[in-house]
């Protein structure tokens, strides 16, 4: 296996890697249970050992001085400049140099990795590729789903985002999605694509924005009535056959233009319903007044 140990910190005030000449040397150091790191077990201390013909036992006895760090340790490093160094565990020094960092407080094992503490990398070239690759599909996915929206659901997408697209141009919201997917495509696949309830969270999402639902930390009300205690509660409150009334009047009570039940009514239906109710209403308000009369 090959695998590449590569610098990734940098001088924040030059913004450089290294100084021309400077180096930094991989060192061992003392555990906060005040054991000598090695990255080794003993099975590696003993094999890679013979293969070395070096003693790679963290302590050794030294006679009369009793039992002492290992000189072998105290004087090892692996130097490093700007330039990658490559590792071939095929090679018992490079894979005793591979071991040593796997686990070093200073090296993170792949690039994708957070790690605060970290200033190089171990890249496995052909995991790295595996990562990409389903990255790379994961937007190419993404993309495909990105295309075949309209600008209504570019808008309910961005809802669900965060944003409120209801000013936004058409083009605006369609690049204010295209910078979201190409940051995080999974997000989009997640929130979106194989959202099976992202109607109903868009929905939820609207109403807050205009105050038809009150969200107060994690108690979701319409009205003087609780909801749900979470979003997903919400969700599923708002699904359930017996509470659709609420769902249809929380769905009137919203702009048509961002929201309607989609496969359940159509925008036309909702204005209908809007406008059914307005006029009754109005002629329930006009009988009152003939009745005063």
């Amino acid at each position: 296996m090959q695998v590449i140990l590569r610098p990734i910190g940098w001088n924040k005030w030059s913004g450089v890697k290294k100084y021309k000449n400077c180096y930094d040397d991989l060192g061992t150091y003392y555990t906060r249970s005040g054991v000598l790191y090695t990255g080794l077990t003993t099975e590696d201390e003993q094999r890679l050992g013979v293969l070395l013909g070096v003693n790679l036992a963290k302590k050794i006895n030294a006679g009369e001085k009793g039992i002492i760090d290992n000189p072998y340790w105290s004087n090892f490093f692996i130097r490093t400049a700007v330039s990658d160094i490559l590792l071939d565990t095929e090679d018992p020094f490079d894979e005793l140099k591979y071991l040593f960092c796997k686990s070093h407080k200073r090296v993170k094992t792949s690039l994708l990795e957070n790690k605060a503490t970290a200033d190089f990398a171990l890249i496995n070239r052909e995991e790295e590729a595996k990562v990409e690759n389903s990255l790379v599909r994961t937007k190419r996915e993404a993309y495909r789903e990105f295309d075949k929206l309209t600008p209504t659901e570019i808008r309910k997408v961005l809802r669900l985002f965060g944003y409120n697209a209801d000013n936004m141009s058409n083009e605006v919201a369609e690049n204010k999605l295209s910078q979201f997917i190409e940051a995080n495509p999974k997000k989009f696949i997640d929130k979106w694509v194989g959202n099976k309830t992202r109607e109903v969270e868009v929905l939820i999402e609207t109403a807050i924005a205009k105050n038809i639902i009150r969200r107060n930390k994690n108690i979701y009300k319409y009205g003087s009535e609780i909801i749900g205690t979470s979003l997903q509660d919400t969700i599923d409150y708002l699904s359930l056959p017996n509470n659709q009334d609420i769902r249809v009047a929380i769905m009137n009570a919203c702009d048509v233009k961002d929201f309607y039940m989609a496969g359940e009514s159509t925008a036309d239906e909702v204005l209908t319903s809007k406008v059914s109710d307005i006029v009754e209403k109005k002629t329930t308000k006009t009988n009152k007044q003939v009745d005063n009369d």
